[in-house]
C-alpha cells in the first residue's frame, strides 16, 4: 500500500487497539486468473500474532488460501473533505483509516473451528441479557458449523495509513472536524482524538 509518511502509523499499540476496534475486513487471495476478496469477521490475537475467521465452504476462495500470501484489508470511517473547508485554494481530498495484514494461513481443523466460532461469539454476544453462547446452542445449530472453512492467518507484515488532515494547519483542521461534525461524519472524532495525541 503506498503510504505518504505523514499518514503512516508505526506504533504497534495504535495499529492493535485499530484492529481490535474494527473486527470487519476482506481477505484477498489470487485464483490464478484475477483477485478474488471475501468480506468477513476476523479475530485478532495480539498475544499469538495472527488473526482467526472462516468463510463459507461453497466460496471458492478457501482453496486459494493455503496457497499464497493472503492480504486482509481493515478500514475505519471514512469522509469526503472539501477544498471549501480550507483557509486557502487547494485541493479537495478524502480522509480515511486503512490497515493491510499480510500472512501466511491455514486451515483451522474441527476443534479449533468450534474454538474460533465459540470466541466470535463471546467477543461480540458480551454480557447481553440473553447472550447467544456456543455452549447452549443446539446439535442441529452447531452442526451448520460443517458449511463453512475456518483458516488462521500468521502475520507476516502490516501496513497501517490514518489520512486525518495531518498536514493541515490548527485553523484548517479544526474547520475540517467542524465541517464533518456537522454531516455527522464518524471520522470527525477520530482526527479530534488523534491530534490530541
Amino acid at each position: 500500500m503506498y503510504i505518504p509518511k505523514q499518514y503512516s502509523v508505526k506504533e504497534r499499540a495504535e495499529i492493535y487497539a485499530f484492529l481490535h476496534g474494527h473486527p470487519f475486513g476482506t481477505i484477498v487471495t489470487h485464483d490464478g486468473d484475477k483477485p478474488i476478496a471475501t468480506h468477513v469477521p476476523i479475530r485478532f490475537d495480539e498475544a499469538n500474532g495472527h488473526l482467526t475467521t472462516h468463510i463459507a465452504k461453497a466460496n471458492p476462495q478457501w482453496r486459494t488460501i493455503e496457497e499464497q500470501k493472503v492480504l486482509v484489508i481493515f478500514q475505519g470511517p471514512d469522509a469526503y473533505v472539501s477544498a471549501s473547508w480550507y483557509g486557502h485554494e487547494d485541493v479537495s481530498t478524502w480522509n480515511y483509516q486503512a490497515v493491510h495484514v499480510y500472512g501466511r494461513a491455514t486451515i483451522l481443523n474441527e476443534n479449533e473451528l468450534v474454538e474460533e466460532l465459540a470466541g466470535l461469539l463471546h467477543e461480540h454476544e458480551g454480557e447481553r441479557e440473553h447472550a447467544v453462547r456456543w455452549d447452549t446452542l443446539s446439535e442441529p445449530i452447531k452442526r451448520q458449523m460443517h458449511g463453512v472453512v475456518g483458516f488462521r492467518i500468521e502475520i507476516t507484515d502490516m501496513q497501517a495509513t490514518f489520512k486525518l488532515s495531518q498536514n493541515r494547519n490548527d485553523m484548517d483542521h479544526e474547520r475540517i472536524v467542524s465541517e464533518l461534525e456537522k454531516q455527522d461524519e464518524p471520522i470527525a472524532d477520530v482526527m479530534r482524538r488523534h491530534r490530541e495525541l
